[in-house]
């Protein structure tokens, strides 16, 4: 399923000591807006294509389907309220997630009757849980941020950037002197955290 929203390329560092990059963003971009959040992912174990939250009460996933000059182009899949109808989930929720077979037993679930009964009932997905403190900016058709993020009390930090514009993707990762780090995107950075 597609929405509107334009697919972006991006590029994502990890790491406890990016002060270097993340003081290069606060100097090219000035102002940032301050945004904090409890998300909840919903991690497969066997895919590291797909990226399915929750925040605010909405199911949001997005699929990668491509990959250039190793950045990322992640393409929007679904963004759907709770409660979410069955058929839905059959149709494209679990399968996105790599799930084949799954008994429903309900023809809606709630944002708990989804984790308990589908999400924890799979022996292949897990819901972490993170609290995020994200710094973002707007720079030479760029968004991009810096993050403070707590996976199950482990502490991280992340510097994203994206856009739908990969040659402007590609400057703005040199200014920051990022280019030669690795990508890594929100679900595999928490697998490793969690040893998985």
């Amino acid at each position: 399923m597609t929405t509107e929203v334009q697919p972006r390329f991006e590029f994502r560092v990890w790491g406890k000591d990016l002060g270097g990059p993340a003081g290069r963003l606060r100097r090219l971009s000035g102002e940032s807006q301050d945004v904090r959040s409890e998300e909840t992912y919903v991690i497969a174990i066997e895919r590291d294509d797909v990226n399915a939250k929750i925040r605010d009460g909405l199911l949001d996933i997005k699929v990668l389907s491509a990959v250039s000059q190793r950045c990322e182009l992640w393409r929007p899949w679904l963004k759907a309220d709770f409660p979410l109808a069955a058929s839905l989930l059959l149709e494209e929720v679990l399968p996105r997630l790599g799930v084949v077979e799954l008994d429903l037993h309900w023809d809606s679930y709630s944002l708990a009757t989804f984790i308990d009964d589908v999400i924890r009932s799979h022996p292949q997905l897990h819901v972490v849980d993170l609290s995020k403190r994200r710094l973002k900016y707007d720079i030479a058709g760029c968004l991009a941020e810096f993050a403070e993020v707590t996976v199950n009390r482990h502490e991280l930090a992340t510097l994203a950037a994206e856009s739908a514009d990969l040659d402007a993707l590609r400057e703005l990762l040199r200014r920051l002197g990022i280019e030669g780090f690795e990508n890594v995107s929100y679900p595999l950075a928490i697998k490793r955290a969690l040893g998985w």
